[in-house]
């Protein structure tokens, strides 16, 4: 009896335990909330900034800057946190911005601890900037101040820097490093006085270094040969007269051997709408400089990446399956720079955008009726 008594005893006390919470729990007003981390070095310490939201008055937000230097990214976070009274709690940062001279000297070390943090996601956007961070940050918290513009905001799904810029993630920027057939490209970013920021193309990061710079045309380009969905509804400049809007789109890679040597046709197919043209023009004329256009373009950067041996178009991912582990490990440095490439691009007019006559029969009845 007094057996069965003491089992229930302890089995009451396990479950108070249970019971109790969550014993390590932290009041919200006591912790702080980074929603942007950016990562620079200041002679041989790195130098960690931290945006983080601040409540001034009920319903109405601030974005605070706190920043410490280490000799490693995990040692300038805990000087930021000897700073500050509340707890750090990294998980909610959506953004980190690298200093593009870390992007020269290699980011793979940086990338890698982010990577071993427990408390860091793998999910915020990553970019580079071309300024100072300091005054990158300040800048950034003014416009907010200002205009209440969302931080990043232009890097978010569906708004109209995503068709030139390569949105990737931490744990995209980590597999990129570590592949053994596709690079990176990271956007590069800059702030600006009167909109929420400039941005200059991306980097092409190759086993974490970048090796290579690719304009607004070379980003959308890479964003139609990778089959990425946001290129659809963009207008495209064909020369100083002429711009088309895309519809569709279809991208095919056809791949041939011949004893060594790789033959590659990449076919595009396009359904437009003429935007704006000249009336001599015809859907021909149209047609076909939209066509030689795209097709140099692309040849042109195929041919800018083989030499720097980066691959961020998925060439070479697509044949991957037809190599051993141990070939793969110099395809993009022995295999890719000499495939040959070749375009064909086809594009179909699906409205030419002419305008219509107004004195013509169709127009007769609207035209009397207007008169009386």
């Amino acid at each position: 009896m007094k057996r069965n008594y003491w089992i229930k005893i302890i089995i009451s006390f396990v479950l108070l335990a249970l019971l109790s919470g969550c014993w390590d729990s932290r009041d919200i007003n006591y912790r702080s909330t980074p929603i942007l981390m950016g990562v620079t070095k200041d002679e041989d310490l790195y130098h960690v900034y931290l945006i983080i939201p601040v409540s001034v008055v009920s319903e109405q937000r601030n974005l605070a800057k706190v920043d410490g230097k280490g000799a490693t990214i995990v040692d300038a976070i805990e000087q930021i946190k000897k700073k500050i009274e509340t707890t750090i709690d990294l998980e909610h940062i959506g953004f980190v911005v690298l200093g593009e001279e870390l992007g020269r000297e290699g980011i793979g070390k940086i990338i890698n601890t982010f990577m071993r943090m427990r408390d860091m996601p793998a999910t915020p956007t990553v970019a580079f900037t071309k300024e100072d961070m300091d005054t990158y940050i300040d800048q950034m918290i003014n416009t907010f101040q200002k205009v209440g513009v969302p931080i990043f905001g232009f890097l978010e799904k569906q708004t109209g820097w995503e068709i030139y810029s390569p949105e990737v993630s931490l744990w995209q920027v980590y597999r990129g490093i570590h592949s053994y057939t596709s690079d990176i490209a990271v956007p590069i970013i800059s702030s600006n006085e009167n909109l929420e920021m400039d941005y200059f193309g991306a980097s092409v990061l190759k086993n974490g270094k970048i090796v290579e710079t690719l304009d607004d045309l070379e980003v959308l380009l890479m964003n139609l040969l990778n089959n990425e969905e946001n290129v659809i509804k963009t207008f495209i400049t064909i020369d100083e007269t002429t711009d088309v809007e895309l519809v569709e789109r279809e991208v095919e890679y056809d791949y041939k051997y011949n004893d060594d040597e790789i033959d590659l046709t990449i076919k595009l197919e396009f359904v437009m709408i003429v935007a704006e043209a000249e009336d001599h023009l015809d859907d021909e004329d149209i047609q076909k400089k939209f066509e030689e256009k795209v097709e140099k373009d692309t040849l042109q950067l195929v041919k800018k990446l083989q030499d720097k041996h980066a691959d961020v178009l998925g060439i070479s991912n697509r044949i991957r399956k037809n190599y051993t582990h141990n070939e793969l490990k110099n395809f993009l440095n022995e295999t890719y720079p000499n495939i040959n490439v070749k375009v064909e691009v086809e594009a179909v007019i699906e409205n030419n955008g002419k305008i219509r006559n107004l004195n013509n029969d169709d127009f007769e009845d609207w035209d009397k009726q207007k008169q009386d």
